[in-house]
């Protein structure tokens, strides 16, 4: 994993397909005697179940910070957690998010930004991957 600086194993039909395509492009570029940019692949998993859904992206490891309605009595809860490691954001989960707030976390997970204070951070919420 290029954003991880290690090996990693991702068991995920997501990857397989990316990961192909990529091993593809690394052949044809070799019979050229040319290159393609290191595969830089970030960790995704999701579950949908009806009108239920999550998704995942990025690492989780360090201090997590949940965020959002975990009330489960609620119809439609939106919830996630954040995994802050050595003061960045490393990984996002999100349930009942909206196709924006999906591509928001995924941007978060990427980017991984750094965060003053873990407490802002779960007041923040959501917020912080939407205006990130």
């Amino acid at each position: 994993m290029k954003m991880y600086g290690e090996m990693r194993r991702v068991e995920h039909a997501d990857n397989a397909r990316k990961s192909a395509g990529q091993a593809v492009k690394a052949i044809k570029a070799a019979e050229e005697g040319k290159t393609v940019p290191d595969y830089d692949y970030l960790p995704y998993f999701y579950s949908r179940f009806f009108d239920l859904s999550w998704e995942f992206y990025g690492d989780n490891v360090g201090e997590s910070v949940i965020f959002g309605d975990t009330d489960p009595k609620t119809p439609k809860p939106k919830f996630g957690t954040y995994w802050v490691k050595d003061g960045k954001v490393v990984g996002v989960f999100l349930e009942g998010g909206t196709k924006e707030e999906y591509k928001a976390i995924a941007k978060v997970a990427r980017g991984q930004p750094s965060v003053e204070s873990l407490d802002v951070l779960a007041e923040e919420g959501l917020s912080f991957a939407t205006k990130f």
